[in-house]
């Protein structure tokens, strides 16, 4: 099966880097879209790059020549930037585009989030402009989810808070490497007329919130701190977060899908299995030590997640 020349924007990110690096060793022809003055130093050696104003929709026609797929995978500062290419997409040979998701569909109130709100506005232009899309939805990474107190784990503290009813509802996750894989596996080569229209779920491990709290107990030998928070309570730190202006919206919006039940249901049924793929559990991750860790947050963010805890 010949492979798709894939065009990537956005590979400095932490996660967006090894994603790259999974599609260059995927043997497909892999190209990264930067902006002019992006460091491209530590990309493989068998990547080709393009610089590209996407402000500029000539530059982005020129630097979408002999692409079959654009992949994005810019964090939420650049979210807006992808407008760029659904501008130009259309006068181009392109056959698909999968902008920036690594999440799961955002509901009604999520959209009350303006980083949120916008990736579907992305994903309504795109589709408004008559380009194919797919989307890559993985629900949660391990590393942010388990290693930072993002979702209200403090693993290195011993502590957890259930949101709702976490205890017994199901977080879907992923390592870094999986979702990596995944990409490769699903955009390597797999024919566009098969990709076309498609929301990928990706799973690779789907524990409750007493799962987790289990193989805490078992790596500290101890039952972990426990506390609650009810739904109600998230509604109002959410619309008190939306009120300031503050980002702490985004975390209580997640916690609350956790706990709500609804995140199997966002990250949704089309579920991609890579092949051949030893996949980790909880056991691996907490109790055997194999949990990598996320990039660091900056202490006031840390700290604020922190305080969360009460």
């Amino acid at each position: 099966m010949p492979f798709n020349r894939i065009a990537v924007y956005g590979h400095r990110g932490w996660a967006s880097a090894a994603i790259v690096q999974a599609l260059a060793d995927s043997g497909a022809p892999i190209t990264v879209l930067h902006q002019p003055t992006s460091d491209t130093s530590m990309l493989p050696a068998n990547i080709l790059t393009r610089s590209v104003d996407v402000n500029d929709e000539n530059s982005v026609i020129r630097a979408l020549e002999n692409i079959d797929i654009v992949i994005s995978l810019v964090g939420h500062e650049g979210i807006s930037r992808q407008l760029g290419f659904v501008r130009a997409i259309p006068k181009t040979s392109v056959g698909l585009f999968v902008p920036s998701d690594m999440s799961h569909e955002i509901d009604d109130q999520g959209l009350k989030i303006p980083v949120l709100a916008l990736k579907r506005q992305v994903e309504e232009a795109t589709t408004a402009a008559g380009i194919r899309m797919a989307l890559v939805r993985p629900g949660y990474l391990v590393e942010s989810s388990i290693r930072t107190p993002l979702l209200g784990i403090d693993y290195s503290g011993n502590r957890i808070i259930f949101s709702g009813d976490s205890q017994n509802q199901i977080l879907p996750l992923c390592t870094l490497k999986y979702v990596a894989a995944a990409y490769a596996s699903i955009f390597a080569n797999t024919p566009i007329s098969e990709l076309s229209g498609r929301n990928f779920g990706i799973s690779e491990l789907a524990p409750t919130g007493n799962g987790i709290a289990e193989a805490l107990e078992k790596k500290y030998g101890k039952r972990p701190v426990i506390f609650n928070h009810s739904l109600e309570q998230i509604d109002r730190e959410i619309d008190l977060a939306l009120e300031k202006g503050i980002p702490t919206a985004a975390v209580w919006y997640y916690r609350r899908l956790w706990g709500s039940g609804k995140l199997p249901e966002l990250v949704g049924t089309d579920i991609w299995t890579v092949p051949s793929y030893s996949k980790l559990s909880l056991d691996d991750l907490i109790v055997k030590g194999k949990l990598e860790t996320y990039r660091e947050l900056p202490p006031p963010v840390l700290a604020g997640l922190l305080a969360t805890f009460q």
